[in-house]
């Protein structure tokens, strides 16, 4: 009878000395309004902000009772180069070689494409293209980010991002974050 379990635990105990061997633990460590900075124990960070606002349009018309409410946005640096990087999680599946976009304030629009996921052709994680260091000021003085991506199911997904609280983010996650 004893035998039995065995397996199950020593399977149980493999498994989550995995996890916390391989995955970082992210904590938040500032938090202003609308965004947060994230760091790892091994000083990786992040900014990161929730939708304020998601919609599904299909036809022009607004698809009522589609529960997306976990759709988010993420600002990296790259410290070899001194580069940024800004992606998208969607709450729902993305359609892979669609074209979407990235509205800074209707003043500038970039373009977003579907991360191809080789385990999952239901990727929800897309990449901002064309982003560049010019494009931070953009977002330090906007207020309001829009993405718009097609999903899976065809219809329109249209997230609406705050930019309140990004300056005093973006100021910490420089100052923290880029010690060396």
């Amino acid at each position: 009878m004893k035998l039995k379990f065995f397996p199950i635990i020593l399977g149980l105990f493999i498994y989550f000395l995995a996890q916390n061997a391989i995955g970082q633990d992210f904590i938040v460590k500032k938090k202003y309004r609308d965004w947060a900075v994230y760091s790892s124990a091994s000083n990786d960070c992040f900014l990161a902000s929730k939708a304020k606002k998601t919609a599904s349009y299909f036809n022009s018309r607004e698809v009522l009772g589609k529960n997306r409410q976990n759709s988010f946005i993420y600002l990296a640096v790259n410290k070899n180069n001194r580069s940024y990087s800004i992606s998208y999680f969607s709450d729902y599946p993305l359609k892979i070689n669609i074209s979407g976009a990235m509205n800074i304030d209707n003043r500038k629009v970039l373009g977003v494409t579907a991360l191809i996921s080789s385990e999952n052709s239901k990727s929800k994680h897309a990449i901002i293209n064309g982003f560049m260091k010019e494009d931070i000021n953009l977002l330090l003085g906007g207020s309001r980010l829009t993405i718009e991506i097609q999903s899976i199911d065809g219809s329109l997904l249209v997230d609406r991002f705050s930019l309140m609280g990004f300056t005093k983010s973006f100021n910490y996650f420089l100052s923290y974050c880029n010690k060396n």
